[in-house]
């Protein structure tokens, strides 16, 4: 995963090469493989990712306020789902941590941006920022667990639709 919060992002395959050796030493460039779509570095539904920040990245303020009512309607305060804690647990033991947060990263980044076109602010573990966090983890354990995404995407469903069906940005598929 590009350890950027900047979207779209390009990722290429490259390997280290030796230069002549110069007075100061050794000097390195680069070979370049191929360049890979960015969806291919979002991890196995990396499609539907990019299609999440892209949507994310487009928010209208009054769509941040209904992710902030959907997630306390998908997940009352008078009850706890564990799904958050059981993903994370499954991220961990199935190495996918780091992709997890990563992509989490990349979410919340994307909400605040957004915010900040509205000359708003989103405030750390908002609602709104739980509901993102909570659709990038279901998409980085979506292939292990369908029914524990199933519910970490319930507070995202109310407010933006299905994240499946959103359409996949250019950047994310083309080389």
């Amino acid at each position: 995963m590009p350890f950027t919060t900047e979207v779209p992002f390009g990722l290429w395959i490259f390997t280290l090469v030796p230069h002549d050796e110069e007075r100061s030493g050794r000097t390195w460039g680069q070979r370049i493989w191929f360049r890979v779509p960015a969806w291919w570095a979002l991890g196995p539904q990396g499609r539907s990712r990019g299609a999440l920040l892209t949507r994310l990245e487009k928010l209208t303020w009054d769509e941040v306020l209904t992710l902030r009512r959907s997630y306390n309607q998908a997940w009352p305060t008078d009850r706890e789902d564990p799904a958050w804690y059981e993903a994370q647990d499954l991220a961990r033991i199935t190495n996918r941590a780091t992709l997890k947060n990563a992509l989490i990263k990349h979410t919340e980044a994307a909400l605040s941006r957004a915010a900040r076109i509205h000359g708003k602010r989103v405030r750390n573990f908002s609602d709104e920022q739980k509901t993102v966090c909570f659709a990038a983890t279901a998409l980085a354990i979506e292939d292990l667990s369908l029914s524990l995404a199933h519910r970490l995407l319930g507070p995202l469903r109310p407010a933006l639709g299905d994240v499946h069906t959103y359409p996949v940005p250019t950047w994310a598929d083309s080389l």
